[in-house]
């Protein structure tokens, strides 16, 4: 091999490290199955590869398959070389690699084996002495940077997943929330209205320098003066009768009566009906 030929290599070579070093800022907010795919375009354009299939599977045990050429099913010769690397478990696996083994296609496995996913991914390709050394090692480089990055978008995945989850949560506990308001407001405030009448005296006075009556006294020496009896006033007031009672005792105390029709006068010489 002429010294040109080398220094060729040697810039093929470089080149082909330098793609492969950009990977991960190529596949920053990709999700998995792009990425896997893309790590497939990737060996088919540096390893010259006739087929290809890549499988990656999570902590969890998710799958995630991807191969090529496209098909309902994984070519043939990668299919059983899947078989293979099963029984053998560890290490790069070529096909055709042995002692008298005829393989009319090179193939090639490197399984998966990192503390968050596993896996395996098998290329093909017919041309012989495939894979060189450097094509092992820009095997290795390529699907360890695609191992890392399809972990990376898988928990990218999980986190939005539950902040998702987490912001419909908050988002009902909010809208139970506010149905309930809505049905408790009125209650409320009629409550507010009867605590705050119940329990505030006002500085209002009968007219004429008359002795100063709360509004619930002036309520009920009105309707006292228009004939409704002790229960009747307790309705309309949504007091109970011995409220009304201590009302009407308070009321001819200030006023200076002691029975109904004089605090019906009372209540006409004062305009207060």
């Amino acid at each position: 091999m002429g010294a040109d030929s080398l220094e060729a290599d040697a810039r093929g070579w470089a080149g082909d490290v330098s793609a492969l070093l950009a990977l991960p800022a190529l596949w920053v907010d990709r999700e998995p199955r792009e990425i896997a795919n893309g790590l497939l375009s990737v060996l088919f354009g540096v390893l010259r590869l006739d087929s290809a299939f890549a499988r990656f599977v999570d902590a969890g045990g998710d799958a995630l398959e991807v191969w090529r050429p496209a098909g309902s099913r994984p070519p043939r010769e990668l299919a059983r070389m899947l078989q293979r690397v099963a029984a053998r478990g560890a290490g790069i696996v070529v096909a055709g690699s042995e002692p008298g083994e005829v393989a009319s296609r090179r193939v090639v496995a490197l399984p998966v084996a990192l503390p968050w996913e596993s896996g395996v991914v098998v290329v093909s390709a017919s041309r012989p002495g495939f894979p060189t050394a450097d094509e092992r090692q820009l095997l290795r480089a390529a699907v360890g940077q695609a191992a890392i990055a399809i972990h990376a978008a898988q928990r990218l995945e999980q986190e939005a997943a539950a902040r998702r989850a987490a912001e419909d949560a908050l988002l009902h506990l909010q809208e139970l929330l506010r149905s309930l308001a809505d049905q408790v407001a009125p209650e409320l405030a009629a409550l507010a209205r009867t605590i705050h009448d119940a329990g505030l005296p006002d500085t209002t006075a009968v007219r004429d320098g008359s002795p100063a009556l709360t509004d619930r006294e002036a309520e009920v020496l009105r309707l006292l003066a228009q004939g409704l009896s002790n229960k009747e006033i307790a309705a309309v007031l949504w007091l109970s009768d011995r409220t009304v009672e201590r009302h009407i005792t308070s009321m001819y105390r200030k006023i200076g009566v002691a029975r109904r029709s004089e605090a019906t006068a009372f209540a006409l010489r004062h305009g207060v009906v």
